[in-house]
């Protein structure tokens, strides 16, 4: 699930305009399909379908609730983390107990694969604007804070809280959008496994086609997670299409670099816009 990279490309495929005065609503409502074997004998395959809900009282201040349903299916080693996987290790989850005997692949034994479907963790995030940088700059800088509600049990989640601090800077090129993120994950540990505190960024640029369509991309990383795992690192890409100034469109698709990452992955959100 590509949460944290996403809700800053919308706001670059989207055309954000931070003379914006008016209240408004927005919603989103998207499926990612990712897959990947993590560095494991077997792949992982997760698909997530994001719901969120966001308002905008004003240019400066925006609050967002988003949820996903998640499928999974793999050996147990990876958990879904609504901004980016967890990946605990090879096939030692803290899944339904059909995740962690499946050996590692040594003696050729076939790996044992669980499946689980859910809701996925509520990440509640509030957003500062900055007053424009030389009517040129703009810099957004975030919070977000996740309740639990995914069932470790069956794999879908940690089950503890995790915080996100985040900045997102953009500028304007004539049609080019360049933009970087950086964000510190703090996550809450798992039973038996220690969870690091993380960095996140990702560096990429958006570029307007015309005034109603977009494409983009962006190189993301992330720090890895646990003492075992690997660091994630992504080449993400989209296509941007506004129908009207109410609907929008995005389709996209990523490559991972490591083996923290999926190995590859593809989804779309629709976005609705309504003034208050």
């Amino acid at each position: 699930m590509k949460g944290s990279q996403i809700a800053g490309v919308l706001l670059v495929a989207a055309g954000f305009s931070a003379s914006a005065t008016a209240a408004e609503w927005k919603y989103v409502l998207g499926t990612d399909i990712s897959s990947g074997d993590y560095g494991d004998a077997s792949a992982t395959d997760i698909v997530s379908t994001p719901f969120s809900v966001s308002y905008s009282p004003d240019e400066h201040w925006t609050f967002k609730a988003s949820v996903p349903w998640i499928q999974i299916e793999g050996p147990g080693g990876v958990l879904p983390g609504g901004d980016g996987g967890i990946v605990v290790g090879p096939g030692n989850g803290n899944g339904n107990g059909n995740g962690n005997g499946n050996g590692n692949g040594n003696g050729g034994e076939a790996a044992v694969t669980s499946k689980a479907s859910g809701l996925g963790d509520l990440w509640l995030t509030g957003t500062y604007s900055l007053p424009p940088l030389s009517q040129q700059y703009f810099v957004d800088l975030s919070a977000k804070y996740k309740v639990p509600l995914a069932d470790e049990n069956e794999g879908l989640g940690t089950g503890e809280t995790d915080y996100t601090v985040q900045a997102d800077i953009f500028t304007m090129y004539g049609n080019f959008t360049p933009f970087v993120t950086l964000a510190r994950k703090i996550k809450g540990d798992l039973p038996d496994v220690e969870l690091r505190d993380v960095w996140y960024t990702s560096v990429g640029t958006g570029y307007r086609l015309s005034e109603m369509s977009s494409v983009g991309g962006s190189l993301d990383y992330q720090q890895a997670v646990t003492e075992q795992g690997d660091q994630q690192t992504e080449v993400f890409g989209y296509f941007s299409h506004k129908f009207n100034p109410q609907w929008t469109g995005m389709l996209y698709g990523y490559v991972g670099l490591a083996d923290g990452s999926p190995d590859q992955g593809f989804g779309l959100q629709i976005v609705y816009r309504q003034a208050d």
